[in-house]
């Protein structure tokens, strides 16, 4: 997985930025892993699952995050509640013919391009 860490002069913070592949997974970690906690506990869930092959999946704000022996997988939720009245509006008569999807975003990698990852993001924080 390439990623860069980069200043975001917008939001006067660090953000990873990747492919649109993994998009989802720098989202996650660059918004919801900013604390050192966090950060080693997901680190911690990993080295756990390697040892004992269970997997475990949590919820952390729009991110449900899946760790297993395979990888990572996150996954972006997308409230689309406030504007699906607008969009079937667009379709007029076809009310069923749109429907909107809360599916989101989904990004996977592997156990060690997560490690990695999160080493680095804990060293440029710390």
């Amino acid at each position: 997985m390439d990623y860069e860490i980069a200043f975001d002069e917008t939001e006067q913070a660090y953000r990873i930025v990747t492919e649109y592949e993994f998009s989802a997974i720098a989202d996650w970690v660059s918004e919801e892993l900013k604390d050192r906690e966090e950060i080693q506990k997901v680190l911690q869930s990993i080295h756990l699952i390697e040892a004992d092959s269970d997997a475990q999946i949590t919820k952390q704000g729009a991110y449900i995050i899946n760790i297993s022996v395979e990888g990572v997988a996150v996954n972006r939720q997308v409230d689309m509640s406030d504007v699906s009245d607008e969009i079937n509006a667009m379709f007029d008569t076809q009310s069923e013919f749109y429907q909107a999807s809360d599916d989101g975003v989904k990004s996977e990698c592997g156990l060690e391009d997560m490690v990695g990852l999160l080493e680095n993001w804990h060293n440029l924080l710390y």
